[in-house]
């Protein structure tokens, strides 16, 4: 079992990334689709008290994870960006300080699958980079 081990360690490590990545995947695809209804109500209550969308958050506003993930992140952007940083021009761009505020205090029924995508996010992300420099290495 060693020796199988030892041949074998290269082709181990890499079915373990591949595995903890789809993992990784498929638990952000759930958080997506949880988020969905939490990110419907949190537009309507942004647009009710502020009158519309921050602009990145407005042009892509009816992004998806599968079909535009790059659009995405600029879709929920001005929602994690005010749950997870400070408060600050860059990140939270087209935002007054009473719109990051509002969607600080909002319920943690609303903000939560919110707070968990970004953890797994990047949680991911450094798994993946790890994962990379350890195959580069061995």
């Amino acid at each position: 079992m060693k020796n199988f081990l030892i041949e074998n360690a290269s082709v181990i490590q890499l079915i373990f990334i591949i595995v903890f990545f789809l993992g990784f995947l498929l638990l952000l695809f759930v958080s997506y689709v949880f988020n969905k209804d939490a990110y419907k109500e949190i537009v309507i209550l942004y647009e009710q008290k502020f009158g519309r969308l921050p602009l990145t958050a407005s042009m892509a506003k009816h992004a998806s994870l599968i079909a535009t993930p790059s659009s995405y992140g600029a879709k929920i952007g001005f929602i994690m960006g005010s749950l997870i940083f400070p408060y600050n021009r860059v990140t939270n761009h087209d935002m007054s300080i009473e719109a990051y505020h509002f969607i600080r205090k909002l319920p943690s029924n609303l903000t939560l699958g919110f707070r968990i995508e970004a953890a797994l996010w990047v949680v991911s992300t450094l798994a993946f980079i790890i994962a990379l420099c350890l195959q580069n290495f061995l």
